[in-house]
């Protein structure tokens, strides 16, 4: 009999620790998925975009810690008339994925 009630003892704590841990992992609001701190600006990603390769310039400068990506990435810019974005190589997918102040 205290076999039978360990084991359903031990299942239910199981499952009440597994139902909890998914809401506590969803975002809240509107932040974004991935950003980069550039020069005293938050730029929060907008998309990807292959296209872009050839109108880059370097900013000289790499993502690190306090950027909400992957650290060591060359972060490179284009400037036009909707102001500057910037963009970093997806080291995985090998796309441009591009970031623009909200």
């Amino acid at each position: 009999m205290k076999v039978k009630w360990s084991v359903f003892l031990i299942i239910f704590l199981l499952l009440i620790g597994c139902s909890n841990s998914a809401s506590q992992n969803t975002p809240k609001g509107d932040d974004p998925a991935s950003w980069i701190n550039f020069k005293g600006n938050k730029y929060d990603f907008y998309k990807t975009d292959v296209s872009v390769g050839n109108s880059l310039v370097s900013t000289n400068e790499k993502t690190d810690a306090d950027d909400g990506t992957e650290s060591g990435l060359e972060i490179f810019k284009v400037e036009n008339d909707n102001g500057m974005s910037l963009f970093i190589q997806d080291p995985i997918n090998e796309e441009w994925v591009e970031y623009r102040i909200k």
